[in-house]
């Protein structure tokens, strides 16, 4: 059996981990709010926006929920529905971040339909499993107050079954991972490939296997590690995901703007070079088209 100060200990761990994820949130929307000033404030408001915003955002509510879950109550009343709440702000956070990896391999794949199709058709399967493990788990949570007089919500039943959630995501992230695998390939065979574009495929490959790896470690601790360190990476997860699902969105964006400023200068060039009128006006609005449709 577990002695108190053990328990205590790990439960102070648990805490450490998510003040660590509060860190890396702040710490990275500060040193990429020029970036996300740069390419997406100002552009009109349309489906990609709102998922940016979304899974830009929500972890700031979800972290602030789940750090008065870990270090707020005094006893067990209130945590069931704290973990609720931040539950549900998790999933959603986490919807809209693998939304926009979804969009940005659709993207990469030359807006396939059949490959969207798919791929949202597996997407509902997994949100569609998770929501019946979510309904069977949700009568097996049992709090107590925690030892040594500490404060914030203790857990004691070990919910294993709660890793098959986390296993499904992890389905739809591996897809992900192989399809822009598969992409990168077929990008380097092409001759005279773009040192732009494989560093497009580059981050992404990396930033999903960074996600992946999290959702991995997730089950992992869920599954195999005592009970009280159940919920120790939750809150790095859902910051991972915010984090670098955004970064993957600024990339692209970078890149294409890039893209067609390069190209905006080999016309001038060309044009002033052959003694020909730049067309400035129709670049910049197929620039423009282009960059805000993403």
């Amino acid at each position: 059996m577990t002695s108190p100060p053990e328990i205590a200990l790990r439960l102070q761990t648990v805490k450490y981990f998510k003040m660590a994820g509060l860190a890396v949130l702040v710490f990275d929307y500060c040193i990429k709010l020029e970036a996300e000033i740069d390419l997406t404030w100002g552009r009109k408001w349309g489906f990609i926006r709102i998922l940016f915003v979304v899974a830009r955002y929500m972890p700031f509510v979800d972290v602030l929920v789940d750090l008065i879950y870990s270090l707020g109550p005094t006893s067990p009343q209130p945590c069931l529905s704290l973990y609720q709440v931040s539950s549900w702000l998790n999933i959603t956070g986490t919807v809209a971040a693998e939304s926009l990896l979804l969009v940005r391999t659709y993207t990469l794949w030359g807006r396939n339909k059949v490959l969207l199709v798919a791929l949202l058709l597996l997407a509902l399967g997994c949100i569609a499993g998770s929501g019946v493990i979510g309904a069977s788990v949700s009568s097996l949570f049992e709090y107590q107050d925690p030892p040594l007089a500490t404060s914030g919500c203790y857990q004691t039943q070990r919910i294993a079954l709660y890793a098959v959630n986390y296993a499904l995501l992890g389905l739809f992230e591996t897809v992900i991972l192989f399809l822009n695998l598969f992409q990168a390939w077929r990008h380097r065979r092409q001759p005279g490939s773009s040192r732009l574009i494989t560093h497009l495929y580059r981050d992404g490959i990396v930033y999903v296997l960074y996600i992946l790896a999290m959702t991995i470690t997730n089950i992992v601790v869920i599954g195999f590690l005592p009970s009280e360190y159940a919920e120790s990476v939750d809150t790095l997860q859902a910051v991972l995901h915010s984090v670098l699902s955004s970064r993957l969105l600024f990339n692209l964006r970078a890149i294409i703007q890039r893209r067609h400023e390069e190209t905006l200068v080999s016309v001038m060039e060309t044009d002033l070079q052959f003694g020909h009128s730049i067309p400035l006006h129709p670049i910049s609005r197929r620039t423009k088209e282009t960059t805000q449709s993403i």
